[in-house]
């Protein structure tokens, strides 16, 4: 008994070093293994995709998207910028491969796919109360939203470290050590989940469904994998795809789900087989084929600020409790009170925002030299504050002479938690205007400029007549002019910049643009510790893989070039 024990301690050991997941260890160890007394039941796999949404609710999760998203880029100077310290080593890009923030992303997101694949391969198990067709759409529901989360940690995954190992959905002794998949075979299998997901949920959940990842949600990150794929100025398949998903999700074109799944090029499964996998019932006078029409997206989303409830809300107000859900809004991370005041991880996403805004225990800052450079006259300058400046309702903010914050990081006093260590504030993750700014830059790649200069101009003009604070309207008349590829090219990316600005994707856009290394140089040159200016191009677009996964698997897991 006592070495069956020890043999099962040492598999935990071995499972966490491997895959970076607590989920392992969290398991109480009894007579049999978990999976085999779970399952049954629509409420236990529900269950179990709930413990996976909350590891994009932890503080784990998201310290390290804002770490890297945000901090490494050149729209924010950090207050710990030292060599001394690992996150001033890492954000000059003079890190080690034992880097502690370089690790625990990589520990996260393969927590979150742990989470997410338990609840993908025990799906088959439950046992529904009637053959009625809801029942099955409730299973098949909860499987789609597992595949589209595991979908976004294998992306987190690829664009820090490139092809990563692809973790087996039922994990053994046997499985401990997986050598990497190429760049090209992981974002074809997170691809691949994301249209089934895509053809699995409903356009949008509302009401006491907001929240949960739809088939808008599935449509926009694979739109996102796509383009990170693609190279600016290169002819490919991959923008060809992204114009595909623009004219069904924003133009309304009909797609079926052979369009969907690309059926004929990826399966060599029967459609049959297919179905029962992935729960797909035939119900009343409807019957599921290839040549199924996916249900409409266009309209499902929209530019203009209106809350979950179809009432006006301001810019600003997005980022508010006022705006979580609202009609521009696919997916947020969606955060709660403890209710009594508990910290920590008990408490999701308890010090995320507080963390990035405070005047006592601040992370980031931009100065007027930043600001200019993002916005120049934009009204979208107004979603930032300058030192003891005001926020829109009236607070002092005492960050310090020649500071400035992002008012998305803020949480108005009407949003404040009961109590001081709680957050309420939902992240958004997922926006309609990204959908149509990526729709935009694959127009341009494929030749339609003018095509892409109206989609840009469709936002441009609504946010010319939007209130950015509530308080001063933008009577805006500007719009972005015709020109060559380039020339569109170029005003795409500033728009990117002005609006998505302080919302933790400002590396990655730059990453994925091949230009990393000259905005960073330029950046570098504006500030006195010169960050920025240890990019290596070529190298410091992905991270090294953490040493321990090199060292444990004895070599099987390749290191990156350059590290």
């Amino acid at each position: 008994m006592m070495k069956q024990i020890f043999k099962i301690q040492v598999l935990c050991v071995l499972l966490f070093a491997f895959v970076g997941c607590e989920g392992f260890l969290d398991r109480e160890v009894t007579g049999y293994p978990l999976e085999e007394n779970f399952f049954y039941t629509k409420y236990q796999l529900q269950t179990a995709l709930n413990a996976t949404y909350d590891v994009l609710q932890s503080d784990a999760f998201n310290d390290s998207e804002w770490r890297f998203g945000e901090a490494l880029a050149d729209d924010v100077i950090g207050t710990d910028e030292g060599l001394g310290s690992e996150m001033g080593q890492l954000v000059h890009f003079r890190f080690t491969n034992s880097n502690t923030y370089i690790k625990n992303r990589w520990d996260v997101n393969y927590k979150g796919i742990h989470r997410a694949n338990q609840v993908i391969a025990n799906a088959h198990k439950v046992e529904l109360t009637s053959d009625a067709y809801t029942e099955y759409q409730t299973v098949r529901e909860i499987l789609g939203q597992a595949k589209f989360l595991r979908a976004l940690f294998y992306f987190n995954l690829a664009r820090t470290f490139g092809g990563v190992p692809i973790r087996p959905e039922v994990e053994s002794v046997d499985s401990l050590v997986i050598p990497r998949s190429t760049l090209e075979e992981t974002y074809a299998y997170i691809e691949k989940d994301l249209r089934e997901a895509a053809c699995m949920l409903e356009p949008r959940y509302t009401k006491t469904d907001a929240g949960k990842a739809s088939s808008g949600a599935a449509v926009a990150l694979l739109m996102r994998a796509l383009m990170y794929q693609a190279t600016p100025s290169v002819n490919s398949e991959k923008w060809e795809q992204v114009v595909e998903l623009g004219r069904f999700f924003v133009d309304g074109e009909p797609m079926t789900m052979r369009q969907m799944l690309k059926w004929d090029e990826r399966y060599n499964e029967d459609w049959d087989s297919f179905k029962e996998r992935l729960w797909f019932r035939d119900g009343g006078s409807y019957t599921y084929t290839l040549d199924s029409e996916l249900r409409v997206l266009q309209g499902m989303y929209t530019f203009n600020c209106k809350d979950a409830y179809g009432m006006d809300i301001c810019y600003l107000d997005q980022w508010y409790q006022d705006g979580e859900f609202c009609s521009g809004s696919i997916f947020e991370v969606v955060f709660k009170e403890s209710g009594d005041g508990t910290d920590g991880d008990t408490n999701e996403g308890g010090y995320i925002y507080d963390d990035l805004f405070s005047k006592d225990n601040c992370r980031m800052y931009a100065d007027d030299q930043i600001i200019t450079k993002i916005f120049g006259n934009d009204a979208r300058k107004q979603a930032t504050i300058g030192h003891h400046a005001t926020t829109p309702d009236l607070q002092n903010t005492e960050i310090g002479a020649g500071r400035i914050f992002s008012l998305k990081w803020y949480t108005p006093v009407k949003d404040k938690p009961t109590f001081g260590g709680d957050n309420a504030k939902n992240r958004r993750y997922l926006r309609y205007v990204d959908v149509v700014l990526m729709y935009a830059e694959a127009l341009n790649e494929c030749g339609q400029g003018a095509e892409a200069l109206a989609q840009l101009n469709s936002y441009k003009s609504v946010i010319n007549t939007t209130s950015i604070d509530g308080r001063t309207p933008n009577t805006s008349s500007e719009l972005y002019k015709a020109g060559g590829y380039g020339y569109v090219r170029d005003q795409i990316w500033e728009e990117r910049h002005m609006e998505f600005a302080f919302e933790w994707e400002r590396f990655w856009d730059i990453v994925r643009q091949g230009r990393a290394a000259e905005v960073l140089k330029e950046y570098s040159n504006m500030r006195p510790n010169k960050r920025g200016s240890y990019f290596r191009a070529g190298v410091n677009e992905i991270f090294p893989i953490p040493q321990t996964e090199i060292d444990v698997s004895n070599g099987v897991i390749e290191q990156n070039p350059g590290y």
